[in-house]
This record gives C-alpha cells, structure tokens and sequence, in this order.
C-alpha cells in the first residue's frame, strides 16, 4: 500500500496567512495616519499658496508657489496671506491653495474634520499695526506715523487718514495698480469702515517661494514698497 501523493496546492500555514491579513490591515491604517499628518501640518504648521494676481508684484508674481507659516504673529514688514471674507466686501482674491488632485482630496478631507484652511484670502504686506497713525496721500503714497510706506499711488488715489484699532492690522500690496488691499477698501470694509483687518485672520507668514524653481527662497522687495520699522510695539 502506498501513501498517497502530495500536493502542490497545499494551503499556506495559518501563521502566514494570518501575517499576510494583518499586514494588508495596515495599509489603510497607515495611508490614514499620513493623511492625517499631512493636514495636521497645513492646518498648524505651514500652507501652500498659489499666488492668483499681481498686487505684490514685483516681490511675488501671478503664478507663484508660496508656502505661508502659521506659526507665530504677523509683524509690521511682513508678507502675510489673511482671510478677508468678513473685513472685506465682495470676491477680492490674491491667493488661493495650492490646489491640484491631492490638494483637492486634503481640503475635502479637512472640511470633513472641521479643519479651515483659509481658501479665501489675499496676499498683501502688513504696513501698520495697532495705535499707528495712516495718512494718505502725501507725496502721492500711504504714510505711517509720518514715513512714507508702500508703492507710488495713482493720482485720483482717495485721500484719507486714520488710526489703526487695536487687535487690527492695515495691509497694503506692492502694486497700487492692481492691489486690492486696506487702502482701496477705506469707507468700503464688512468689519469696518477703515480698510483694516483682524490680527487673527491672518493665517501666516510667507517665508520662502517653492515655485517656480529658478526663484525659489524667501522673496525680497524693493526699498520703496518695504514698510518701515515699527517705533513701537
């Protein structure tokens, strides 16, 4: 009598076939965790933006790629993306998030985990804080506490004059011709009549330029659109 024939199609031991299962269970356990960490860090750490016009040409242009910190307050000097939904009338937008297939996916994400990342915003240099006082225009461009600040203005630019409240900030772009900023919304704001926006909606600071390559670092501007230096905090 003879044993019968082994087979070539014996199944695997239960110790890999359980390895294999609790292997493939990882997978979307891991693919979470990432996503996870990926909108954690656009919704603490550091945002993407594509820059949608000209107002702060020359330092960023239309078409750039910026990424915007969001650790940390916004001082005078610098470049900041706000929120202006509520300070602001009407659809003015410079910037928006860098959108794409996988950016699509992570803002729906983040809408679902109640994540705001900010999507209707401009892009625009903090020129006067709390308590300063905002002149236009003498010399044909903005002043803050007597210093010229800002880009040459055009010369039907509305006059005005104002001090800044407290907890608000006055932004102005590099480019009077197409800047939609505190300046052009003076006697025209949702929170305000004075152009100025809240210090918590700004949702950071730009500190470098990813696209396009061959500019990519934090961008400079020139002296006459560089706001001075704070007399006062």
């Amino acid at each position: 009598m003879t044993s019968p024939a082994p087979h070539d199609t014996d199944p695997a031991p239960a110790s890999t076939a359980a390895a294999g299962s609790r292997r493939a269970q990882r997978v979307p356990v891991l693919l979470g965790a990432g996503v996870l960490a990926v909108l954690l860090v656009r919704t603490f750490l550091a945002q993407p933006y594509a820059v949608a016009s000209d107002a702060m040409h020359p330092t960023v242009v239309e078409g750039d790629r910026v990424l915007v910190s969001r650790v940390g307050g916004a001082e005078v000097g610098d470049l900041v993306v706000a929120d202006v939904t509520t300070a602001w009338p009407g659809p003015d937008r410079s910037t928006h998030t860098d959108d794409g297939a996988i950016g699509r996916v992570l803002s729906s994400a983040s809408a679902a985990l109640g994540f705001d990342l900010g999507e209707k915003s401009v892009l625009a240099r903090v020129a006067a804080g709390a308590g300063d006082e905002v002149e236009c225009c003498e010399g044909g461009r903005v002043s803050v506490d007597g210093t010229a600040v800002g880009p040459e203005l055009p010369a039907n630019a509305a006059p005005f004059r104002l001090t800044v409240p407290s907890g608000r900030l006055f932004l102005l772009g590099d480019n009077a011709a197409t800047a939609m900023d505190s300046r052009t919304h003076v006697g025209a704001g949702s929170d305000t009549t004075d152009g100025t926006v809240a210090e918590d909606a700004v949702i950071g600071t730009v500190f470098t330029r990813i696209w396009p390559l061959d500019r990519l670092g934090a961008p400079t501007s020139s002296s006459t659109t560089q706001p001075r230096e704070r007399g006062h905090q």
